[in-house]
């Protein structure tokens, strides 16, 4: 199985001296926001333990959708090469300075001056890999974590949408989603459904503001409840979230409602979930 440590090689870089990098969910929210931003985010690095100790080279991940067995996913950002590091003062700027990106972190913090390695600019974007089963192992060696290849994609393009009935994303996700994506979901209104990760259970809401499915989700992601009782009483949890029922433009708010109190009562969730009313 092709993997992509082979392409590290093919592309003149030693798989001992190169770290694997999957950044976390700020990083993708900042790779979506430009090249640029990202390699100023990924140039500050906890002193402790740095993911660049010992390295030459960086090739830099985000996070990609989970397997069906449960298994992650990165999507290839890019790769630099490691120049040179130093303690942040707070007054020297890295190499790939962006003034958007300023680390004001209290703990001991290193800048490191990085450099993207143009022969890896062709595959950003589109190679997907399976990273494995523990989003704590974040930063490994090259050769000795060979990482098979899931998906070669035509293009760096976003994925389509998939469309109300088929999409299925985890809540804390969506302001991280591609830009065509959220602006389907604020096209619309209606009843949607969370369920949660840990407990299963259910709590089915409806959007009736402007900008629709996309407003009401990002509240949930911003602080786990959006204003419900019982989900604030359960603490911040991840919630899948899909689409029940889109609203017609002509619906009013009480129609919504109507609507919205159906599927409660179809799905158990005041009795069983995590509706309160």
């Amino acid at each position: 199985m092709f993997d992509f440590t082979e392409i590290v090689e093919r592309l003149g870089l030693a798989p001992s001296t190169t770290r694997l990098l999957r950044h976390d969910r700020i990083g993708q929210a900042w790779l979506r926001n430009g090249r640029d931003r990202f390699g100023a985010f990924v140039s500050y690095q906890f002193a402790a333990n740095s993911p660049y100790a010992k390295a030459e080279a960086a090739c830099h991940f985000v996070p990609g959708p989970t397997t069906p067995d449960g298994r992650l996913t990165a999507l290839f950002a890019g790769a630099t090469r490691i120049l040179g590091r130093r303690p942040w003062t707070g007054v020297e700027r890295p190499a790939l300075h962006h003034p958007d990106v300023i680390e004001t972190s209290e703990s001991p913090i290193e800048v490191f001056d990085l450099a993207w390695i143009d022969a890896f600019e062709p595959w950003e974007h589109r190679v997907l890999i399976d990273w494995g089963g523990s989003a704590r192992s974040w930063s490994q060696w090259a050769d000795r974590q060979r990482k098979p290849i899931l998906e070669l994609r035509a293009t760096a393009a976003d994925p389509p949408f998939p469309g109300f009935v088929d999409f299925l994303e985890n809540v804390r996700d969506v302001p991280l989603l591609p830009q065509a994506w959220q602006a389907a979901l604020a096209s619309v209104g209606g009843v949607y459904l969370l369920a949660c990760l840990d407990s299963g259970r259910l709590y089915v809401g409806s959007a009736t503001g402007a900008e629709g499915f996309l407003s009401r989700w990002t509240s949930y992601a911003a602080d786990g409840h959006g204003g419900n009782l019982l989900l604030r009483q359960a603490g911040k949890r991840d919630y899948l979230v899909s689409v029940l029922e889109v609203a017609s433009p002509s619906a009013s708010p009480t129609d919504l409602l109507t609507r919205e109190s159906f599927w409660k009562r179809r799905l158990g969730t005041r009795a069983h979930g995590l509706n309160a009313n």
